[in-house]
């Protein structure tokens, strides 16, 4: 007995071997040409613009040239995904969905996976005087530091600020956020789905840290000690350095002598309406500059899920 192949199994199974080597051959050609393809209008752009694009960005022809430029942030999602964004764990689907960042600037359109870096081309292109309309996410911080401006210029009683926030209570917090940075405070409003207990993180002028409750209540709802204790609490995982309570109503006693013990800073109406008093008049008529409304990282992991933003972004 033997135990050589047969002849027409050995051709047999060299032309199988040929056929993958071939697609395999194939398949590189068809990736060098792609990748030459985009290297090629890489250097267009940068001859016609004199800003490079990022190798983390595919380019192609736009069907029709766009004298203004204009782009879309788009952001991973879970493919089963609960309200908040997070991946559902009743499913087994693990499936993640790559949303594309669309940039259009002249006869380009450009695609990205990942926003943050999307975000960062399109900031060079206006560095470098390209005209690019603002994103949504940019017109809605646009409005929001619109409204927060008026909304001090307005403040000029509690009832004023109240009446502000009647029909959205949440905006007070990026309200309080704003006055504070006209004071030379780092502010950052924490997701309404995960904020851990208190609403802002900040940094004083000096550089001490800071997390914050902001509550717009009516002139007779006044603030008791078991709202500074749950304060208080949540900063046994935060371990900021210092506490800050502001309100439109007023504090209860007892409240007061809670936070003289804690060492916990309150802020009430009345003081909220002199601070906005101090800011309007040191800011006057002045406009916020365009860099106002330029997007943080912060702002942009907003839009990210909660169970995504460990990775490396």
């Amino acid at each position: 007995m033997t135990n050589s192949i047969p002849q027409q199994y050995l051709h047999f199974l060299y032309l199988i071997i040929g056929v993958i080597v071939a697609a395999a051959l194939v398949a590189l050609l068809v990736k060098l040409v792609q990748l030459l393809v985009q290297e090629v209008r890489r250097d267009r752009f940068f001859k016609e613009y004199g800003v490079a694009v990022p190798k983390s960005i595919r380019m192609r022809k736009a069907k029709h040239p766009h004298a203004t430029g204009s782009f879309a942030l788009g952001y991973p999602a879970w493919a089963a995904a609960k309200r908040d964004g997070t991946r559902d764990r009743r499913s087994n689907n693990t499936a993640v969905i790559h949303r594309l960042s669309v940039i259009f600037v002249g006869r380009w359109k450009m695609l990205g996976s990942d926003p943050f870096a999307a975000y960062a081309f399109v900031q060079q292109l206006r560095a470098a005087g390209i005209p690019v309309d603002y994103c949504a996410e940019e017109r809605a911080k646009r409005d929001a530091v619109l409204g927060q401006l008026r909304a001090r210029r307005t403040a000029t009683s509690i009832d004023a600020i109240i009446q502000s926030f009647s029909g959205n209570p949440t905006d007070f917090e990026g309200f309080c956020a704003d006055l504070l940075r006209q004071f030379g405070w780092q502010a950052q409003v924490t997701p309404p789905s995960r904020d851990g207990g208190f609403d802002l993180r900040l940094h004083g002028p000096t550089g001490t840290s800071y997390i914050a409750e902001c509550k717009c209540y009516s002139r007779n709802h006044h603030i008791g000690r078991p709202m500074l204790q749950k304060l208080q609490g949540a900063n046994m995982t935060e371990h900021a350095q210092g506490l800050l309570f502001i309100t439109t109503s007023r504090f209860t006693s007892d409240a007061l002598e809670y936070a003289r013990q804690v060492g916990m800073q309150l802020i009430d109406g009345a003081q909220l309406v002199r601070l906005c008093q101090e800011a309007a008049q040191s800011q006057g008529d002045v406009q916020p500059p365009e860099s106002a409304f330029a997007l943080t990282r912060a702002d942009l992991m907003q839009h990210i899920p909660a169970d995504m933003r460990g990775q490396a972004w």
